[in-house]
């Protein structure tokens, strides 16, 4: 079962964090077709976005992250005010998905449910404010890597030119 989650969260790699946001526009998209036929590939198509990013997000519960190494990398304490950016542009990015959402299953849906399709909208954007966080880290370690394997910065200071 491992091996086939991982397969799984595996194939939205090339779409990585753009994978909510086209289900999201592929759930509006077919909200608001008129064709039947191309309502169905676009449902078609976000049901199968929704299944990849499960299998992505069930997939981090399995597997320990990878990144950043703790033995390596001491992670920088989360502050009250970069919590509270992350929990808004979490809440931003839930509240796009979850309008994108309802406009496409809006008449199937009643409001009713309308909190918790919020709910998992904020979960997976949480999950990918996370995911950008992360990558973040990892690319300033990368740049001060090359900075002291290369011994100096590839960056010209105005006045000095380039060392």
């Amino acid at each position: 079962m491992r091996k086939f989650v991982r397969r799984l969260a595996a194939l939205h790699a090339p779409l990585g964090h753009w994978a909510p946001i086209a289900a999201s526009a592929l759930f509006a998209g077919a909200g608001i077709s008129h064709s039947a036929f191309l309502r169905f590939l676009a449902y078609c198509g976000a049901s199968i976005f929704i299944i990849l990013i499960g299998a992505d997000i069930v997939a981090s519960f399995i597997d320990r992250h990878s990144f950043p190494d703790p033995r390596t990398h001491r992670c920088a304490v989360l502050t009250l005010p970069m919590l509270i950016a992350r929990v808004m542009l979490a809440a931003g990015l839930g509240s796009l998905y979850t309008f994108l959402v309802f406009i496409g299953v809006g008449p199937w849906t009643p409001f009713i449910f309308l909190p918790a399709i919020f709910l998992v909208c904020c979960f997976v954007a949480w999950r990918n404010v996370s995911l950008w966080y992360e990558q973040g880290e990892e690319f300033e370690q990368e740049l001060k890597e090359a900075e002291r394997s290369h011994g100096h910065s590839n960056f010209s200071v105005p006045g000095r030119g380039t060392p």
